[in-house]
């Protein structure tokens, strides 16, 4: 992404959070993260987990809940202040876990400052499938080499319809098994349910890296 465009990406996304007009911002954690955790064990004490594309930051402090040490990042700045908003509320409600965290940094989502950082979770609900084709394969190496060995990667994901070129929302049948395939494996997908906001067809894919 260039600088100009992405001035531009920030620009568009910072205007849609200050005129909240933001359908996807439903305040609820989707209940396919919430089985997720349901039926694993807790996570050790202060593990990272990230998630991409935070918005306001409802997710971010859903995992920190879980005892993780969770990092949200997005490109709106305006979304972020709002994230820091949700999370000083949080504090002051009582929210002080002894392990887990929240922080949020603004980066752009296809190349996020993480480098080898040993996740164990990561958590994309809608933001690859809205990177430009050419960028999706940096976005997907990324988001493996901050996992560490046998982490799970949560995505959400609209399915690009027939007729639809390079440059629209939504995920190519079997683009996720190839932008991923060299280091993690699929090990869930389930349709997604539509919404109020969207009645396109989604799946949710769990995915392990190797």
């Amino acid at each position: 992404m260039s600088e100009e465009s992405g001035s531009h990406s920030r620009s568009h996304w910072d205007d849609r959070y200050r005129s909240g007009h933001t359908p996807w911002d439903t305040g609820i954690t989707p209940p396919e993260v919430r089985r997720f955790w349901q039926e694993r064990k807790p996570p050790a004490a202060g593990a990272f987990a990230l998630d991409i594309g935070c918005g306001t930051g409802l997710n971010t402090l859903f995992l920190a809940k879980q005892g993780l040490f969770a990092i949200g990042f997005d490109h709106s700045g305006q979304a972020l202040c709002l994230a820091h908003d949700r999370l000083l509320a949080s504090r002051e409600a009582g929210f002080n876990p002894p392990a887990g965290g929240a922080a949020f940094v603004q980066a752009d989502v296809g190349r996020m400052p993480v480098g080898e950082l040993e996740a164990v979770y990561a958590l994309d609900i809608g933001c690859l499938h809205s990177l430009p084709d050419e960028s999706r394969p940096a976005y997907a190496e990324s988001v493996t080499s901050a996992l560490r060995s046998q982490g799970h990667f949560h995505l959400y994901a609209f399915k690009r319809q027939a007729g639809e070129g390079p440059g629209a929302r939504g995920m190519y049948e079997g683009e996720v098994a190839s932008l991923f395939g060299s280091g993690m494996q699929i090990v869930a997908e389930e349709t997604g349910v539509p919404t109020t906001h969207t009645a396109r067809t989604s799946s949710w894919y769990l995915l392990q890296k190797r």
